[in-house]
């Protein structure tokens, strides 16, 4: 029965387990916002991006939060689980005190080799005399039996008593914790709100930042497409006579390291080493101007200043695009895909360079307190050029 009882809280354990390395990964990441933000206040200038990071931090805390809140009903269920075996125990424990004293009042009647003796000469045949004799034998090692059940019965419930109060003391723990983020919460909404009323007042600049961005986007893509088409037009086998459209033509490499790409599809690293999306791909309402539709083609990545920049896969530098007041760009060959790193300040590689998994590309540009590096993934499909949302790329 105890097994049995037993045999769920092994599920339970693991999917607490998962919780608690959910929660360890987003309290990494608040961290990192929180350190972001507090870099954000020292350029004594309110930006966009630290509305948007403050907005990722409250995103996180509500998520830690829910992910605290299942924590906690895992513990409360394990808790229920466990008292549910001691009470099965003590049970176990009567019972099993209950027999050991009925074979005891049974030895102490038969406590002499000449009750034993009488008790075997009393049997009315050679066989039932033998089939007594089994009997106390048997007895005698069931006792035996029992009494080493009642010991192991009780170190099981000890365990289990020790291993509830370490339980209600987690829970109590997991309970102040919630609590705290909580108050924690309600603070960031509070500065949110603060740095929304503050950035209302800057419409006029605000305005002229996004007309600038908006220019540098469309020219960045612009560029990609004939950057990529350029590869494309020169892959294609030269036939000035065929009408016959033609497709790009990829070398066993580009196929092998395209495949790879795909395969790694959620585990691909960050762009830099310590960073919050702050702003994601496609249209999407502007974090502070009423009615204003933006548009991103890729992701941009808040991150430190003087942040390193670093590829998400291998592959080969294909171009690099400088764009006036915006720094530079980097393009990256991947077979069918593209990736493309901007907002450098320096860029450290050369066109045709291999570069590994990780490997260095720049240093993000810093502008007016901002410190963004913006990544975006094209695909080259028999349809056109495709762009692809970086963010389910990365590794969560």
């Amino acid at each position: 029965m105890v097994l049995l009882l037993l045999l769920p809280l092994w599920t339970l354990a693991q999917s607490k387990k998962d919780l608690e390395k959910k929660r360890d990964g987003l309290d990494k990441q608040i961290k990192t916002t929180e350190a972001l933000i507090s870099q954000a206040r020292k350029e004594q200038r309110l930006t966009q991006e630290q509305l948007q990071l403050l907005e990722a931090q409250i995103g996180q805390r509500n998520e830690l939060i829910a992910t605290m809140h299942g924590e906690l009903s895992k513990v409360e269920e394990q808790i229920r689980d466990d008292e549910a075996v001691i009470r099965s125990l003590e049970r176990d424990m009567v019972e099993l005190k209950e027999r050991y004293a009925r074979m005891v009042q049974f030895a102490y009647r038969n406590r002499n080799a000449y009750d034993r003796l009488s008790y075997l000469f009393a049997a009315e045949s050679f066989t039932q005399a033998f089939r007594r004799s089994r009997y106390l034998n048997q007895i005698a090692d069931h006792r035996t039996d029992q009494a080493r059940l009642i010991l192991e019965t009780q170190t099981s419930l000890t365990t289990k008593v020790a291993a509830l109060k370490g339980q209600k003391q987690q829970k109590a723990e997991l309970l102040g914790a919630e609590l705290n983020e909580k108050k924690k919460l309600t603070a960031d909404k509070s500065e949110q709100q603060s740095a929304l009323a503050g950035l209302k007042k800057e419409e006029g600049r605000l305005k002229e930042q996004m007309r600038k961005q908006e220019k540098q986007r469309i020219d960045l893509a612009e560029r990609i497409k004939r950057i990529i088409e350029d590869e494309i037009r020169g892959s294609k086998p030269k036939d000035k006579n065929s009408s016959v459209k033609t497709t790009y033509t990829l070398t066993p490499e580009a196929k092998l390291i395209g495949a790879d790409f795909e395969k790694n599809r959620g585990k691909l690293p960050w762009p830099v080493e310590k960073g919050v999306i702050c702003s994601g791909f496609g249209k999407q309402p502007h974090p502070v101007l009423k009615g204003i539709i933006i548009e991103n083609n890729g992701i941009d990545v808040c991150t430190e200043k003087g942040a390193a920049v670093r590829a998400i896969f291998k592959g080969e530098v294909s171009s690099i695009i400088v764009i006036p007041g915006a720094g530079k760009a980097v393009v990256v060959n991947h077979g069918v895909y593209r990736t493309v790193y901007s907002n450098l300040r320096e860029a450290n590689v050369n066109k045709g360079d291999k570069l590994e998994t990780k490997g260095s590309i720049g240093t993000v540009l810093t502008e007016d307190g901002r410190s963004v590096a913006h990544i975006e993934i094209w695909k080259i499909t028999s349809e056109g050029l495709v762009k692809v949302d970086p963010a389910p790329w990365l590794f969560k």
